[in-house]
C-alpha cells in the first residue's frame, strides 16, 4: 500500500526561537499511526515535505539551510537499512545503509533553498513495500537585510559611543552602517548621508532590518510594529527599543536596494 503526505511548516523567526503550523495534509489510504508519527514531528521553520510512505512514520526531524535529519518508525524484522538522497533531477547526492536498529539518517553539505528527493527501504521489506520516498525543499538564505538585523542583536549591552563604529560602543548610524557591513552592504557613514542615498528606498511595509529614521538625527533597525533595534544615548546601549507615541516615533522607513 502506497501511503501520501503533504506537509508544508513555516513559521516567523521570534527572539526566543521558531514556531510552527502544519497548513495541508493530504492523504491517500494514509495508516493513522503513521499520520500520528509525521504530525508530532513536523518539520521545522521554512521546511517544505512532500512523502511517498510505506515506512510508517518517515519523516523530517529537522533541517536547515545546509543540512537535514530523517527518521522512521521500526520495520518489523528488518535487519538493515538502505538510503539514498538525490537532486530532484536523479543526480545522487549521498548513499549509505545501517543495522536495523538505526531508525535516522542525517544529511549535510547541502545547498540552501534546494529540493531533494530521500529515498528508504528496509531489508527484508516484511510487506513495507519497495521503499519510501520523502522530497524536501530546505530552507532558502535569508535576504541581507536579516543577516544585518541577526548580528546587530549579538550586539546587545555594547555601550553607546558617539562616533562608534565597533571599538568599544556604537552610535546609532555606526551600528547600523557595520551590521550591514557585515551582510555585505556598504551604507554611509551618518543619518543625514544614509538619507540622502541614493540606494534606499521608502517601504510602506517595513521587514526586519530595513531602516528606520526617527527625523534627521536618528536611525535604527526595524524589528517588528512599534519596535526597532539600535543604539541609544541611555544606560541600555544597543538594545531593542520600543516606540513611544508624542516624542519617540519613526518618521520614515527605508529598504536598502539589493538587501531583500
Amino acid at each position: 500500500m502506497i501511503t501520501e503526505v503533504t506537509l508544508t511548516a513555516s513559521a516567523e523567526r521570534r527572539a526566543k526561537g521558531y514556531g510552527l503550523s502544519i497548513r495541508h495534509v493530504a492523504m491517500a489510504g494514509l495508516m493513522p499511526l503513521a499520520l500520528a508519527a509525521t504530525a508530532l514531528l513536523a518539520p521545522p521553520a521554512q521546511a517544505t515535505t512532500a512523502a511517498q510512505n510505506p515506512l510508517p512514520g518517515f519523516h523530517l526531524m529537522w533541517a536547515n539551510r545546509a543540512a537535514m535529519r530523517l527518521g522512521w518508525s521500526p520495520s518489523r524484522g528488518a535487519w538493515s537499512y538502505s538510503y539514498r538522497l538525490e537532486q530532484m533531477n536523479g543526480v545522487q547526492v549521498r548513499s549509505g545503509s545501517g543495522p536495523g536498529y538505526y531508525h535516522t539518517v542525517t544529511f549535510s553539505g547541502l545547498h540552501p533553498g534546494w529540493r531533494y528527493r530521500a529515498i528508504v527501504w528496509a531489508s527484508p521489506a516484511h510487506g513495507t513495500g519497495p521503499h519510501a520516498t520523502l522530497s524536501v525543499t530546505l530552507p532558502s538564505p535569508a535576504p541581507p537585510r536579516e543577516h544585518a538585523y541577526q548580528w546587530a542583536q549579538s550586539q546587545a549591552g555594547t555601550p553607546y559611543i558617539y562616533g562608534g563604529q565597533g571599538t568599544g560602543g556604537y552610535d546609532c548610524s555606526g551600528l547600523v552602517r557595520t551590521a550591514y557591513s557585515h551582510a555585505g552592504i556598504w551604507l554611509p557613514r551618518t543619518t543625514l548621508e544614509m538619507l540622502s542615498y541614493q540606494k534606499l528606498e521608502p517601504e510602506p511595509s517595513p521587514r526586519q532590518g530595513d531602516l528606520v529614521f526617527f527625523g534627521p538625527g536618528h536611525v535604527e533597525l526595524y524589528d517588528s510594529p512599534g519596535w526597532s533595534f539600535g543604539a541609544e544615548s541611555g544606560p541600555s546601549g544597543v538594545w531593542r527599543n520600543r516606540w513611544w507615541p508624542g516624542n519617540w516615533w519613526p518618521t520614515a522607513f527605508y529598504r536598502v536596494r539589493g538587501a531583500g
